[in-house]
């Protein structure tokens, strides 16, 4: 997938290429007649092959179309070519003696041919993968090699045309999150993981709030009632959230949730005993739950129960066995009056906050901004609403808000779990934070952490791209066990200047080395007017963390009160953390007793594992580090001219970088 997305075409004149059904080539029987298509360029028929017109053999990926002569009907009508046909430079060849393959290739290697490696397929043992410069190169090489007789298989790289596996459903056109036909990268990029096979199959997913209709037609095929709480009082809203993640698809009618065939549970909110069930409630089963709730979204922060702060930690580090059950939260509605950092539950490190973005990528009007937001998905707020189920079996257009952005990322979860049921609830924000994409690339709030991560406090790390998330949670590792590092309480005893931007800042050292997933900050003020106060936290890195600004806040007193941060992901925790509290507003003067920081991670590997692993975290190979060595290359930095003509940038490095990436981590 990657080296697609680095194919440039180039001018050549099209030419043929000869390939087996499997792939392989094999040689021009020369007495074989000749026929001419369509676009009057001679091609020849070859018993047994498929035949193809090459766009560009001296590329390395060429688009490519399927000559179908030999699909012939009985009155000898052909069918017109088949286009959408992909033939690279690789060759994979089954063989467990790389020595000999290496041998023989070289042996063969064809005229004027540049570079050629011989390295075992990454995955599938009993593989080697020999990488040559063009596609002409690999058909004639591996022509000669299968010509040989030493091998069981000798086959031509080729990416053959899919069919999607989008839902059928009549009103899927309307789903325009899931594919958004007016502004194309504006969705999360359905069709992507769907036409990979993931459709959220064996995964539970449920939806924590008052009951939604069950007996939906387009829920109900879906609902699991063994992992669902009964009970409650069906609403609209929790049955719009259900139809985002989990509507019914392929079944005749409504539309799809993006995770159309994972089984779909309800467990239910009330008192804070009651909601700390539903958080536990059969987590043996359900892999993830929404939650589109939370505080009331005026700029007040709030404090969680403690029945409820252990619910949420256990279901995170206990559920599905040890791996946790994911728990996603609406980031919140209250717009640029609010941030999700003033919500215990969305910024717990143990939940992933969600915000949105609209149908033409970019931020949608109510979104709140906050450091504890780890990505966006796509919901109402510049154009249209989403579509999704309602109650009364019915449907509607108008949902919208965060409360339509947590399901879809649940929905999301489902189809990563898919791909790959053994990532625990953290290496699942792991896999979002490193496969998210930029929305919005305008917008001056972005900037780049220590650890390389694009962030933004509008977005988290980005939106949402499910192929690119599902494609790398396949081969993702995961982490090592959860460590942290405390700078102890630090006591500041100390005023803070009224009414003064400048403020009071305090730093504190952290010792231990911690590859960092998520930071706390626990704080302890004495103030009349808690939202007079601006709180920013600063790393070693210099990455900072706005986690309160002034606002019409009048609660007294932070007491032992958690700010959480995701913005340091990935950076290392060694070294000082700066805090700065100012005072914004006249008429009261704040005391400062004391702080905490925390960090959370993991130990760090020792380091890189091979020459593609460019940043941390090391031991992992991911996009991240893809990004890391494009940013090499556009700056012509010497490190990143990988492949002759050395003293020049082109495709050839960075493709040359690929093979190193493909190859992994020893």
């Amino acid at each position: 997938m990657l080296l697609n997305h680095f194919y440039r075409a180039t001018s050549r004149t099209s030419l043929l290429a000869l390939v087996l059904a499997a792939g392989s080539v094999v040689a021009a029987d020369q007495a074989q007649n000749t026929q001419t298509n369509a676009g009057h360029r001679d091609v020849m028929s070859v018993r047994g092959s498929e035949v193809f017109l090459v766009a560009d053999l001296d590329a390395t990926s060429s688009p490519a179309s399927r000559i179908n002569a030999d699909l012939a009907d009985k009155a000898g009508q052909i069918p017109a070519p088949t286009e959408g046909y992909i033939l690279h430079s690789r060759i994979v060849v089954r063989t467990n003696d790389l020595a000999v393959l290496n041998a023989r290739v070289q042996e063969l290697r064809p005229s004027g041919a540049r570079s050629i490696a011989v390295r075992a397929h990454d995955r599938v043992a009993g593989f080697a993968v020999v990488d040559t410069p063009t596609v002409g190169d690999a058909i004639e090489l591996a022509q000669s090699l299968r010509d040989g007789g030493a091998f069981e298989s000798v086959e031509l790289d080729m990416t053959r045309p899919r069919a999607l596996r989008a839902p059928s459903d009549p009103s899927f056109s309307s789903q325009w999150h899931l594919r958004n036909t007016s502004v194309s990268i504006a969705d999360i990029n359905a069709d992507g993981a769907w036409d990979l096979g993931y459709d959220g199959s064996g995964v539970t997913i449920g939806i924590v709030e008052g009951g939604f209709q069950s007996n939906h037609p387009d829920l109900s095929p879906n609902y699991y009632s063994t992992a669902s709480q009964s009970g409650g009082s069906s609403t609209s809203h929790a049955t719009g959230c259900a139809g985002i993640a989990a509507m019914t698809g392929n079944n005749g009618q409504g539309g799809a949730g993006l995770a159309y065939n994972a089984n779909l549970s309800q467990q239910l909110y009330g008192s804070s005993s009651q909601t700390a069930s539903a958080f536990e409630y059969r987590n043996d089963l359900n892999d993830a739950k929404s939650n589109s709730w939370g505080p009331f979204d005026d700029g007040t922060i709030s404090y969680l129960s403690s029945i409820e702060r252990a619910a949420i930690e256990n279901t995170a580090v206990n559920g599905r066995g040890g791996l946790g059950t994911a728990l996603c939260w609406a980031a919140g509605n209250g717009g640029t009056g609010d941030r999700c950092d003033y919500d215990p539950y969305a910024s717990s490190r143990h939940t992933l906050a969600i915000g949105s973005v609209g149908d033409q990528d970019f931020r949608a009007w109510y979104n709140e901004t906050g450091s504890s937001m780890l990505v966006v998905t796509h919901s109402s707020g510049n154009n249209r609403g989403t579509w999704t189920t309602t109650s009364g079996s019915s449907y509607t257009s108008n949902f919208g808000g965060t409360s339509s952005a947590s399901p879809l990322a649940l929905g999301a979860v489902a189809l990563i779990l898919d791909a790959n049921p053994s990532l625990t609830q953290r290496d699942i924000q792991h896999v979002f934070v490193n496969s998210a994409r930029q929305c919005d690339p305008g917008d001056k709030g972005w900037s780049t952490n220590g650890a390389g991560h694009l962030i933004n406090l509008n977005y988290g790390f980005g939106a949402i791209d499910i192929e690119d998330s599902v494609v790398l949670a396949e081969s993702w590792t995961n982490v090592g066990p959860e460590v942290q590092a405390s700078s102890g309480t630090v006591n500041v005893d100390v005023t803070i200047p009224d009414n003064n931007t400048t403020g009071t800042t305090r730093t504190a050292n952290i010792a231990e080395d911690i590859s960092i997933e998520a930071v706390e900050l626990v704080l302890n003020i004495d103030t009349t007017y808690v939202g007079d106060l601006q709180i920013l936290l600063t790393s070693p890195d210099g990455t900072q963390s706005l986690l309160a600004t002034s606002r019409a806040d009048t609660q007294d007193d932070y007491v032992n009160y958690t700010f959480t941060s995701l913005r340091h992901f990935d950076e290392m925790s060694a070294g000082t953390w700066t805090v700065n509290i100012s005072d914004r507003g006249p008429g009261d003067v704040p005391f400062w007793d004391d702080f905490e920081l925390i960090v959370y991670g993991t130990n760090p590997v020792g380091g890189p594992c091979s020459g593609a692993d460019l940043i941390a975290p090391f031991g992992v190979l991911n996009l991240q580090d893809v990004f890391a060595y494009l940013a090499l290359f556009n700056t012509s930095d010497p490190s990143a001219d990988l492949a002759a003509p050395f003293g020049q940038f082109n495709l050839q490095d960075v493709f040359a970088y690929l093979n190193i990436f493909n190859a992994g981590c020893p």
